[in-house]
């Protein structure tokens, strides 16, 4: 009766060692199933990690200038014909094609604060192309010309103006932003700032960069003073009011020496050849 009791019992126990060893098996083939699972995903990160590492060694780096930059920053108004401010849309696509032909880089705000805060480009030729005043021709004329040759450009917009006959809508500003444009500030009512006291002319600044923030959900970083009127307080309270750069009337390419609420640009007038053009680009007038 007791070796039977003993051989139950050792019975009980090899079958209990068993069961043991089948579930530790078991765990470890699980270990293994999901070592499987895993190894896929594994793999996918690392590729992940190896492509965003290859974007990283693509990117141009830029390039370190030995003598300050000289940036020809081009001021249009409206791409029609009838006055001085007028270039035809002939003769902007003209313009457009010759700074493609010669290698030019377009800017955008962002990119025109690096080159001269930091003396580096991105390319040996740069161009930042503005438009004063947000005229309806430049989303219907300009803006198919900038796409055409994947071009960025800069709108000083007035404020009061948005929507109003024969300047830009909302819908129209929003479409080239989403193109890669930049709308920045002509102010609120383009009202000459020299002639304003220093309270009207914040009222004017601050206003206008609060607004256009609020509006495209961005850093607003430049503004153009319309009719290239300023005085000492403009240059003060456009700082104060968190631009980072402004520009005037005054001829010439842009240095960072003329002070970064104070930078020239080339006045771009109709009846310039595509050879007028580039002279005045490269500073050869």
């Amino acid at each position: 009766m007791k070796k039977t009791c003993m051989l139950i019992a050792v019975g009980f126990l090899a079958l209990f060692i068993s069961g043991c060893m089948g579930t530790k098996e078991q765990t470890e083939g699980n270990h293994q199933v999901v070592k499987e699972e895993k190894g896929p995903l594994q793999v996918k990160e690392t590729k992940q990690i190896q492509q965003k590492e290859a974007e990283v060694i693509d990117t141009p780096k830029w390039i370190e200038q030995k003598e300050p930059v000289e940036l020809p920053i081009l001021m249009y108004h409206s791409i029609s014909s009838g006055n001085s401010l007028r270039v035809p849309k002939s003769e902007f696509a003209a313009h457009m094609k010759w700074l493609k032909d010669n290698g030019y880089v377009t800017l955008s705000p962002e990119e025109a604060y690096r080159v001269f805060t930091t003396n580096t480009k991105p390319s040996e030729k740069c161009v930042l192309i503005t438009f004063d005043d947000g005229y309806t021709d430049n989303y219907t004329k300009a803006f198919p010309i900038l796409k055409q040759y994947g071009m960025k450009a800069t709108i000083f917009m007035i404020e009061q103006s948005i929507g109003r006959p024969n300047h830009l809508t909302d819908e129209q500003m929003d479409e080239m932003i989403a193109s890669g444009l930049s709308i920045e500030s002509h102010t609120i009512h383009h009202l000459e700032l020299n002639r304003l006291s220093r309270e009207q002319q914040k009222e004017e600044l601050k206003g206008s960069k609060a607004f256009f923030d609020q509006r495209f959900t961005q850093r607003t970083r430049m503004v153009s003073y319309p009719v290239g009127r300023y005085n000492e307080h403009t240059l003060k309270l456009a700082k104060e009011a968190g631009y980072q750069m402004a520009v005037t009337t005054e001829p010439g390419h842009a240095k960072k020496a003329q002070g970064m609420m104070s930078l020239h640009r080339v006045r771009i007038s109709p009846g310039l050849s595509p050879e007028s053009f580039g002279r005045l680009v490269e500073g050869n007038r």
